[in-house]
């Protein structure tokens, strides 16, 4: 094996090991059952509260930025969600639950994101929410989760001017706007649009800054949850839109 190869081999080695990605890993998730009125069980229980989040494993900035996360959120959820979901029931005879799943839809040097769903059916009557959060894997946001302006760089990881931070969010929600309303119109989807659905209804209802998640190569999905512009049935409404399309509009 001549020196050349060697060298040649060598250098396709150290590519390689640079475009590896460096994945978060995952330890077993933050779930549990929590059952209303206090003092239920599973058999005598109103109102039934599931979760299942990621749960980082590691001691890093952005392992304890998404398990600090997902701790705060189910603890808000058993002091606030869980009470006001059971009192709020009004059938006594039907047993009401929530769950609440977290799904890890891209993992890799730059992002963690989780698309969290939340399912419900309350009163027997089903409902269906997504959120995105997208955690920052280095820089000043490493460990937190960030919005559109900062995934497409035309906000600093630093920026403090809330005049600039406004100005670049109103500005990529805008852009984004521009694009998924043109798909709504061609309709490629085959989706089921109620028919008074509006630019301005649209516009008002949908908030691209925050509404979405990242799929496996980085690049954003935009939701619109369901009941909003088609029917509960549709479910929530999907608009992939890749990072380069959007820059070259903005």
């Amino acid at each position: 094996m001549t020196w050349r190869l060697l060298l040649c081999i060598f250098l396709c080695l150290c590519l390689l090991g640079t475009a590896l990605a460096d994945p978060v890993s995952l330890a077993a998730p933050l779930a549990g059952e929590v059952y209303w009125p206090e003092g239920s069980d599973a058999g005598s229980a109103q109102y039934i509260y599931r979760y299942s989040l990621p749960y980082a494993q590691g001691e890093d900035v952005t392992c304890e930025g998404i398990n600090a996360f997902y701790s705060y959120y189910i603890e808000d959820a058993l002091a606030f969600t869980v009470p006001i979901n059971g009192e709020c029931l009004e059938d006594p005879s039907l047993v009401s639950w929530t769950e609440v799943t977290g799904e890890v839809t891209c993992n890799n040097d730059d992002y963690f994101c989780v698309r969290l769903v939340s399912r419900s059916e309350l009163d027997g009557i089903s409902y269906e929410i997504f959120s995105g959060q997208v955690f920052a894997r280095e820089g000043s946001k490493e460990g937190l989760v960030i919005s559109l302006p900062y995934l497409l760089g035309i906000l600093a990881d630093n920026e403090n001017d809330t005049w600039l931070q406004d100005r670049q969010t109103a500005k990529a929600d805008t852009c984004v706007r521009d694009l998924i309303w043109e798909a709504i119109v061609r309709n490629e989807a085959g989706y089921d649009y109620l028919p008074d659905v509006t630019r301005a209804f649209f516009d008002d209802m949908f908030y691209p800054e925050e509404d979405f998640y990242l799929d496996a190569t980085g690049n954003p999905v935009f939701f619109v949850q369901s009941g909003i512009l088609t029917p509960e049935s549709e479910g929530v409404l999907l608009f992939p839109l890749s990072l380069e399309t959007i820059l070259d509009e903005i």
